[in-house]
């Protein structure tokens, strides 16, 4: 058995599983691959070198898009999730109703009100 890694799909293939290997594919030691694979699930990202071999690397930080992108996304769930509580046939006092409607206009604004995408004050859901 042989283990290799294609710089091109950025995958790991096995001669055992595998009938056809990508041509630039490297072949790497059990040992290594293991080592890529632990490092990866400490939060590293595998990619190839300029000789095409795998390395561990630390991920890029996410661009300020992505940050905007992930908040509008954490923000979507969110509203979401507290959709039942503007229900009619919801079980909540009219207090804590209009509690979840104050939360639910503060996630609204979070786009508007926020300079830094990395650094958001997330409204805290009422009890």
């Amino acid at each position: 058995m042989a283990r290799y890694f294609s710089s091109q799909s950025c995958g790991f293939y096995d001669s055992d599983l595998h009938l056809v290997v990508p041509a630039d594919a490297v072949e790497i030691t059990p040992e290594r691959h293991a080592e890529l694979l632990q490092a990866q699930a400490e939060g590293m990202v595998i990619k190839a070198d300029e000789a095409g071999e795998p390395v561990a690397v630390i991920p890029a930080p996410p661009s300020e898009a992505e940050q905007w992108s992930a908040l509008r996304k954490r923000r979507g769930y969110l509203l979401s999730a507290s959709d039942w509580t503007q229900m009619p046939d919801s079980p909540l006092t009219y207090e804590l109703r209009a509690d979840w409607v104050a939360y639910r206009q503060a996630l609204r604004d979070l786009p508007e009100t926020v300079t830094d995408p990395a650094a958001v004050e997330w409204p805290v859901a009422p009890a």
